[in-house]
């Protein structure tokens, strides 16, 4: 079958069009875009219908390679064919030929009718052929007549309309703000019913007791009146029934006999049990869990490929006590979190994180049918569903607007513009009205001199000292970007003298992410270019500049050398990219479910893989020499789980986890060099270390007091 291009950028294929220019297809109903690599499949599979194409084939032409493994292979052709599904017809069709490949078709549309009244006759048409031809030059005297009279009416019509129009911008609303919290204390994440009425969320006490636990309190946003569920201490909200009658909950324990449990809490008991088992911790945590009906549950679950931190989304059924997973993340990045339901049409909403992107997708319960409703440079905490407007609702913080998007129309409606404080969370209800909690934390640094073991604590009032480096000569550099749109992104210099200046060079959408003291080299990335750059520090000249790849895997500067650690652009599978400064040759190493790297010494890489083995890489070899395994790790730390992050200095290794930072030493000895609850506060966690030289830097936050805040017009 040869298929029909209506454009010179879209092609046909049965119920989508394809849009080559955007690597999207499209309906009439749904719009989506193609990864890559499916984009590159979809095409070679089109333009070779109708015949079996060998996976030997598609290795040469879409991978470009003499070989890709089977299991690469099937899952882009699942991925395909489960983003052609449509309800549509006629549908496009991927069909797999045992040990020959597979073939790609598009069933030909139903022939159109046509009347059986066919003139055939020849005798009336002579007879009739002068009367046409008078008929046929009277129509064309009358055309001509209208068609001048038309051509001025038209001329001057055109000539208003071809004005420039000025496009409708958004403008500043006037909303009030009030608080709603009544109790003095850190308020968390905020879940309101689908039926609008209650908000439920996470609320720990103003104190300082190391241990303390939260509560799970519910106010009613009619009345606003909050009280705390009768939940053990230590649950934390997860998400609503569908009906709105039933919360669901994490509740853990510590202790002798220590206890993880998901359970759900009904409002008002009418029948059966108040609270209810419905099973225990198993794998990842669940961050996130709705149901269409009680034995259907809904929720986001991390470890996804035993990657610890790499979500995808499940649904339960509790007759069967069966998981099945409704969506594929992909693995470069922090995957799929569940953010809302949308009740009646049995949908999800939810982010996925890709690389240095978020997208705000919306996927039916199955996952057959996914739509793309958004992309974001950053994390999204929230979205709502409005019932009454069947819209999708989310805070874009990059503008401070309220976006909507219509699932009966499948347009964005016009965005509402805001003017509210600093925060990370904010839950829209609807065009008029959102829902935030004040920002509840202090981002601050603690570095310890690794040679005396005298610590330091930056912690300025009013300023985020975030993800900092260490320069030489006691001298530092901080991102400052917490709550700045990405052009206002900068890095500032702490002096010897703990003086805090802004680095003008660096002052546009910077912002700064390894530094190497001995050879006076930084290593920066331009937010809003998404490219990496090696620095003079002194004189803050460009030495070579990378694609950025933070979100993907990390970049560690040392030694006059680069290394990336980031999946092939071809064949998707982890590398290391090594690049030399002096002649800006690159090596490139193949590795294995490594998840963070640092430089050893000059030859060797540390590496941390996703079960926390922790090995040695020669540069120069590609030899992988094991120190310690993940579960021999764990022993050691009393089963800690350490963070997905590794660091190394002067032949120490260094890990951590929220509370506490520990050493490898050449000896394979662990020991506890920190624990940041006895050191700073009982509310305080770790979220970063990088060592430098005699530098061990670590940013942390402490959580502190804050409100929830009602914004209205």
């Amino acid at each position: 079958m040869v298929f029909e291009a209506t454009h010179s950028k879209y092609i046909d294929i049965g119920c989508w069009q394809l849009n080559t220019a955007t690597q999207t297809i499209n309906n009439k109903h749904e719009r989506k875009e193609l990864e890559p690599l499916l984009f590159k499949t979809l095409m070679y599979l089109i333009g070779n219908q109708e015949r079996i194409i060998t996976r030997q084939e598609l290795a040469e032409h879409v991978w470009q390679l003499n070989f890709v493994d089977d299991n690469t292979i099937n899952r882009v052709i699942f991925e395909l064919r489960k983003q052609l599904a449509c309800d549509l017809q006629p549908q496009p069709t991927i069909k797999t030929h045992y040990r020959k490949g597979y073939s790609f078709t598009i069933p030909a549309p139903e022939p159109i009718e046509l009347s059986s009244k066919t003139s055939d006759t020849t005798g009336n048409s002579e007879a009739s052929k002068s009367y046409r031809v008078r008929i046929l030059c009277g129509t064309l005297i009358a055309l001509a007549a209208l068609i001048t009279v038309l051509y001025f009416v038209t001329k001057q019509t055109l000539q208003i309309k071809s004005a420039p129009q000025p496009q409708p911008q958004p403008s500043a609303e006037i909303f009030h703000n009030q608080i709603l919290s009544w109790y003095r204390g850190h308020h968390g994440k905020l879940y309101n019913s689908p039926d609008q009425r209650y908000l439920a969320y996470n609320f720990k006490a103003d104190t300082n007791e190391v241990g303390a636990l939260g509560e799970v309190r519910l106010m009613d946003l009619t009345t606003q009146h909050e009280r705390a569920l009768s939940l053990p201490n230590g649950s934390n909200i997860l998400g609503w029934s569908a009906d709105s009658t039933w919360v669901y909950y994490l509740y853990r324990s510590e202790g002798e006999n220590p206890i993880c449990e998901y359970r759900r809490h009904q409002l008002s008991p009418k029948t059966g049990a108040h609270d209810q088992l419905l099973f225990r911790c198993s794998g990842g945590l669940i961050n996130a869990l709705f149901d269409f009906g009680k034995d259907h549950l809904i929720y986001s679950r991390r470890g996804y490929l035993d990657v610890p931190n790499l979500g995808a989304i499940y649904s339960y059924n509790m007759e069967k006590q069966q998981e099945t997973r409704i969506t594929t993340p992909n693995n470069h990045g922090f995957g799929d979190q569940l953010l809302a339901i949308i009740p009646e049409s049995h949908q999800l909403i939810f982010t996925r994180n890709i690389g240095d992107k978020v997208e705000l997708l919306v996927t039916t319960s199955t996952g057959q049918k996914t739509l793309k409703l958004a992309e974001f440079p950053h994390l999204l905490w929230a979205a709502n569903w409005n019932t009454k407007q069947k819209s999708v609702l989310w805070f874009d913080h990059n503008t401070s607007e309220i976006k909507r998007y219509s699932m009966q129309s499948l347009t964005e409606l016009p965005a509402v513009k805001v003017a509210v404080e600093p925060t990370s969370y904010i839950l829209p209800m609807s065009e008029n009205q959102l829902l935030m909690t004040t920002y509840g934390y202090d981002h601050d640094s603690y570095v310890i001199d690794l040679n005396t073991g005298k610590s330091t604590l930056f912690a300025k009032p009013n300023i985020y000292e975030v993800i900092m480096a260490y320069l030489g000569d006691n001298e530092f550099a901080y991102n400052d970007s917490i709550f700045k749109d990405v052009e206002s992104y900068g890095v500032m210099h702490i002096d010897s003298s703990h003086r805090y200046s802004p680095i003008a060079a660096l002052s546009s959408g910077y912002s700064i992410i390894d530094s190497d003291p001995s050879n006076q080299q930084i290593l920066v990335k331009h937010v809003a270019n998404k490219q990496t750059e090696v620095r003079d520090w002194k004189s803050l000249d460009v030495l070579i500049t990378l694609p950025d790849n933070e979100q993907n895997g990390g970049t560690r500067l040392g030694g006059n050398k680069v290394a990336q650690l980031r999946a092939h652009k071809v064949t998707d599978d982890k590398i290391i990219e090594v690049t030399f400064l002096n002649d800006k040759n690159n090596k490139i190493i193949t590795v294995d479910d490594i998840v963070s790297i640092d430089w050893y010494d000059d030859h060797h890489l540390v590496t941390l893989s996703s079960n926390r083995n922790i090995s040695l890489l020669n540069i120069e070899t590609a030899q992988m020499t094991p120190l310690i395994s993940g579960s021999e790790l764990a022993n050691r730390t009393n089963e800690v789980k350490v963070r997905p992050t590794i660091t190394a200095s002067n032949g120490a290794i260094y890990l951590y986890n929220r509370q506490y930072v520990y050493k490898l030493d050449a000896n394979q000895q662990i020991t506890t060099i920190l624990d940041i609850k006895a050191s700073v506060n009982a509310e305080s966690s770790i979220y970063y270390l990088d060592a430098h030289a005699d530098k061990l830097l670590i940013s942390y936050l402490t959580r502190y007091h804050n409100e929830i805040k009602l914004y209205h017009r």
